[in-house]
């Protein structure tokens, strides 16, 4: 990808092939750098920077703007923010077959949005799902792509694939593991959403003891983070749990959390006002017929 972007960046300035890698690398090398054949040490990368007349920072700015991928990445988030559902499985017709692998996981992406938000699409079909699925339970090693990918599967297992759910969701926390000390960073951010996702999943389907279980698990994982944006929702989703037990306490602790949440500038807040309006009657009814009595 690297040399693809330096090829447009060169020809886009009208340079020659000889006047990029002339004292850095040989002909040969360079060609087959331009082609995607071969990487560069980041010594001779920056080498060639300088005969182009361009900082890293310039071009990692031309990748971002050149990158096929990243502008189909936004593409697929503008359209599923505006519910344009059609217009996300064309995406995934075109591309899901593409040579490039970047591309078909985009496609994959698409799918998966619109098999969450709106299963019941006209033109709907599950094959792709059970495709998509299968390949992933079948490959020996997940990088992070498969990774969110996975996450995306897990939400759209149904209630039926239970036990299905529960392999994937031990799998992907699995190959999360070797982030931990790679790139902590990502890990927290990853096992976040992975929980988050996972809870509200568990309390949807009434699974109110696995989810205590799983609670306890995530605390047990993010707490060593010391990340405020982690705590305060791993402290939105213990009330939320804890809202199917003891309905009547824990209602009035959570909304007072919120009202203190909206002094706090962040995206999530109304979010989460969102999601505890979803689970509010739904935690009523359930505490209304299995506890209270």
């Amino acid at each position: 990808m690297y040399g693809e972007v330096m090829k447009q960046i060169r020809k886009a300035k009208g340079y020659t092939q000889k006047e990029v890698y002339t004292g850095v690398v040989s002909k040969t090398f360079y060609s087959d750098f331009e082609a995607g054949k071969y990487s560069v040490e980041i010594t001779k990368f920056q080498g060639l920077l300088k005969n182009l007349g361009i900082s890293y920072k310039e071009f990692m700015y031309f990748k971002e703007t050149l990158d096929e991928g990243k502008r189909l990445e936004d593409q697929i988030d503008r359209l599923y923010k505006k519910g344009k559902f059609e217009e996300l499985y064309e995406i995934y017709q075109q591309y899901h077959q593409h040579a490039k692998v970047e591309l078909r996981y985009s496609a994959i992406r698409a799918y998966l949005l619109v098999l969450l938000t709106n299963p019941n699409f006209y033109q709907f079909s599950r094959t792709p799902f059970l495709e998509i699925l299968a390949d992933l339970e079948n490959a020996k090693m997940w990088m992070l792509k498969e990774i969110k990918l996975s996450k995306l599967v897990l939400l759209s297992l149904t209630e039926s694939d239970k036990k299905r759910a529960d392999e994937l969701f031990q799998r992907i926390l699995q190959e999360l593991e070797k982030y931990h000390s790679f790139d902590p960073k990502v890990y927290y951010e990853e096992v976040g959403d992975l929980f988050f996702n996972r809870l509200q999943s568990l309390l949807i389907i009434n699974d109110i003891s696995q989810a205590e279980t799983a609670l306890a698990q995530y605390q047990e994982l993010v707490t060593p983070s010391d990340d405020l944006l982690l705590m305060i929702q791993l402290q939105f989703i213990t009330y939320l749990v804890d809202l199917y037990s003891n309905f009547p306490e824990v209602q009035s602790q959570l909304q007072l959390f919120l009202e203190q949440l909206t002094a706090i500038p962040t995206s999530e807040t109304h979010f989460y006002q969102i999601i505890f309006q979803i689970h509010q009657e739904k935690a009523r009814n359930y505490y209304q017929r299995y506890i209270e009595k």
